[in-house]
């Protein structure tokens, strides 16, 4: 997961139009000298102390710390931040490469990274007070937490918050109701393994000696932490035409002839609530539609498997 920056320009040269045209974002200091020199904050403590021995402790500190942070911390992919003040707009850019000492590059801005700049910029009229807020700090450099999504938005937008959330929406559910169709006309034994590694990242444990002679179901493992209390819940998945009525459901479960309580009833579409409700008086069910599936497939992508992966083609985007 990218962290996101801020890097304010304080030196008072209006750099940012520098950093778009050279693809880099930079900071002063140059009399530490390369950042990467010294092993441990302790050391690069040691070198602030030395340069700016006429500043407070409290100064060096600062100096020390973000000089640390933008050399060290700051990764490749990472999100930048940063403000001009003249034209009241947010710059975004991604971390390309790692941090490099190039006193030759700008004089008295020679600690670098190399930025990708994105080409839109955020107007502050459009940003929440929350966030603004959250980036008005004196550092030169500082972590940035909770600021994804809105900052996401807006770059997709043309306006503000409520507009980039619109659009969010729309495009979100074009893709549920595409993912959707793709899991309807998925073949049966794809779209079973789908479910039970699914269900295995919601962490419970499937059962390798499911019942093969029941085509439709199969049983999971319910655990507590220490694993004294073991319960068994059959996992069936259901066809329209076999949740028309409660009694065609009942009639299935008490085919099964065992002791199971509790199931997990996966359908085609959503099942009435009064089926449910007649259904539940004799057992505890969860019932889960295709919509809750991709739901909880959105959710549990990025812990499946790539056989898995693989079968559903899809890739994960940001709105």
């Amino acid at each position: 997961m990218a962290n996101w920056w801020m890097i304010n320009d304080k030196s008072g040269e209006m750099l940012i139009d520098f950093w778009v045209k050279n693809a880099v974002v930079t900071i002063g200091w140059n009399e530490i000298g390369n950042a990467l020199d010294y092993e441990t904050k302790d050391k690069l403590l040691i070198r602030c102390d030395e340069v700016y021995s006429k500043e407070m402790p409290g100064i060096r500190i600062q100096i020390e710390s973000q000089v640390w942070r933008f050399s060290r911390e700051i990764e490749n992919g990472d999100r930048i931040i940063t403000y001009n003040n003249v034209t009241g707009q947010y710059y975004i850019g991604i971390v390309a490469s790692g941090y490099e000492y190039n006193p030759n590059l700008y004089a008295g801005q020679a600690h670098t990274l190399r930025i990708k700049w994105v080409d839109k910029r955020i107007n502050e009229n459009f940003v929440s007070k929350e966030l603004k807020d959250s980036l008005n700090q004196n550092s030169v450099v500082f972590r940035v937490f909770n600021c994804d999504s809105e900052i996401e938005r807006l770059l997709i937008s043309n306006g503000n918050v409520k507009e980039a959330l619109d659009k969010g929406k729309e495009i979100y559910n074009s893709v549920t109701e595409c993912v959707k169709d793709m899991l309807l006309k998925m073949d049966e034994h794809k779209f079973k393994q789908l479910v039970k590694e699914m269900l295995t990242c919601l962490n419970y444990k499937v059962s390798a000696n499911y019942d093969n002679s029941e085509e439709n179901s199969y049983l999971i493992i319910s655990e507590d932490e220490l694993a004294l209390t073991k319960t068994i819940i059959r996992v069936c998945c259901l066809k329209d035409n076999e949740t028309k009525t409660s009694q065609n459901v009942l009639d299935l479960f008490s085919s099964y002839n065992d002791n199971i309580r509790k199931y997990v009833v996966i359908s085609n579409s959503p099942i009435s609530l009064q089926i449910r409700n007649e259904i539940s008086e004799k057992y505890y069910v969860a019932f889960l539609s295709i919509n809750d599936i991709v739901k909880k497939l959105f959710e549990c992508y990025d812990k499946m498997s790539d056989e898995v992966k693989k079968a559903l083609s899809l890739k994960r985007v940001y709105i």
